[in-house]
């Protein structure tokens, strides 16, 4: 027998060329609900930033959405042995993001007597990436994502939860209804109500 041969395991695996074993994300929540902090830590990187973005555009304040974000990952660590489908693990997450955002627009609603308008203090939109732009894009940009985020807060929170779920997350309409707890048919119709509200609030940017 001559050295070519390759049916030896030396032959089949060279740990100094193999690519990193890339695992599923239903496999990487299975291990973090087995109690592995290293795949639940890859699940935060994974979502931390579209939850940041879904929490900036329901509560339009950057300090509140970070705060949402981190008792979601918080809640999201206590609850996770009790998701019964791994594979449901972005539509479970979504809808304990989204519950949180609302129940906090519910106690600002207690708290304040008159509406004084979107709060911004951070004075930066959470944007979806990061392209590099000239100054008057960067500043045009900036003026957009702005008046989008008043054109929001214009609207209802279960309409403007039902509306950024879709319009910006690309979730279904069944996946917004598990993550609100309400039929498809009010997802429809929150999303058809919120459209003409926004097309007007951004009709400069038409």
């Amino acid at each position: 027998m001559n050295g070519s041969t390759s049916t030896g395991p030396a032959a089949i695996v060279d740990s100094t060329s193999a690519p990193p074993r890339v695992f599923s994300e239903a496999t990487v929540v299975a291990r973090a609900q087995d109690g592995d902090p290293a795949a639940f830590e890859q699940l935060v990187r994974s979502y931390q930033a579209d939850l940041l973005r879904l929490g900036f555009r329901m509560l339009s304040d950057r300090g509140d959405a970070q705060d949402a974000v981190q008792d979601t990952f918080v809640l999201t660590w206590r609850r996770l042995p009790s998701l019964l489908d791994p594979q449901a693990f972005r539509a479970w997450i979504y809808q304990l993001m989204t519950r949180r955002c609302l129940k906090l627009l519910r106690t600002r609603s207690r708290r304040r007597t008159s509406t004084t308008g979107p709060e911004n203090p951070a004075g930066t939109p959470i944007a979806a990436g990061s392209a590099t732009t000239g100054p008057a894009n960067a500043a045009q940009t900036n003026a957009m994502q702005d008046a989008l985020t008043a054109a929001l807060a214009t609207l209802p929170p279960d309409q403007r939860a039902c509306w950024v779920l879709h319009e910006m997350h690309e979730m279904t309409y069944p996946a917004i209804a598990y993550a609100i707890g309400v039929p498809v048919s009010t997802v429809r119709g929150r999303i058809a109500r919120a459209r003409p509200q926004l097309a007007k609030g951004m009709t400069a940017w038409r």
